[in-house]
């Protein structure tokens, strides 16, 4: 696993500049941020649940929602960040059941290694907090090398997640008695980013999430499997989508 920032409401700055033109002058991209842990297994057959964390607990935007309902697992800090009591809270209650539903269902060993980057929000005692997870730390600076989510996965669901948004911009915008543009970013709530979050999660596919593994483990990525190129082919469909704003 591993954390990364999300602005969730912000376009790319060309692209911003871009819709000046549709929205008028003065459209500034949005400081709007929560912080994301994402994970997965070598195989590539189970992802984790998003942890979410979000500056504040209850959100005007989700009044009246279930916290428990959402596809994300909704904690708050008022800096957004992901803090160690955080981190071992959601090992605790939301990683080990899952290792543990994932191997029962699957007729494995009730055993996982959890593999971490040296991350100030990564407790270091979490390996003796069960006995069915190993917990082992990468190197220190080769994060960035060699962690999985770092090579590519996290790009990718960046990608996916803007490709959504600004999907929803084009469709949400297009043609005559529409909303504007700055009517649709006004209407854009984190409830809407938390839906686009979880089915971004869901278009990474096995193959996508296993190759990820070649550099800390190329042994269980099979021989022959194709070098991830996901981000540039998505990169050009949302090119090809902005060109309709």
């Amino acid at each position: 696993v591993d954390e990364t920032g999300l602005f969730w409401k912000r376009l790319p700055e060309r692209m911003l500049l871009a819709l000046e033109g549709a929205a008028g002058p003065g459209l500034k991209a949005s400081k709007d941020h929560l912080t994301l842990l994402l994970g997965g297994n070598a195989a590539g057959d189970f992802k984790l649940k998003p942890l979410l964390v979000y500056p504040s607990e209850n959100p005007r935007a989700l009044k009246g929602c279930s916290k428990a309902s959402l596809p994300v697992v909704w904690r708050s800090n008022r800096n957004d960040w992901l803090t160690p009591s955080i981190f071992q809270e959601w090992f605790t209650s939301c990683f080990c059941p899952a290792v543990e539903s994932y191997c029962a269902s699957h007729g494995l060993p009730h055993r996982a290694l959890l593999v971490l980057d040296g991350a100030p929000c990564h407790p270091a005692h979490l390996g003796g907090l069960s006995p069915h997870v190993r917990v082992e730390f990468l190197p220190k600076n080769t994060s960035a090398l060699i962690q999985p989510m770092n090579q590519g996965i996290i790009a990718t669901f960046k990608a996916y997640y803007l490709r959504r948004m600004l999907s929803q911009l084009v469709q949400e915008t297009s043609g005559e008695d529409r909303p504007s543009v700055r009517e649709f970013w006004r209407s854009y709530t984190v409830v809407t980013a938390v839906d686009n979050i979880a089915r971004a999660w869901a278009e990474l596919q096995p193959a996508t999430m296993n190759s990820a593994w070649r550099k800390l483990w190329p042994e269980c990525v099979p021989p022959g499997a194709p070098e991830l190129e996901t981000v540039p082919q998505l990169r050009r469909s949302i090119v090809a989508l902005a060109s309709h704003v």
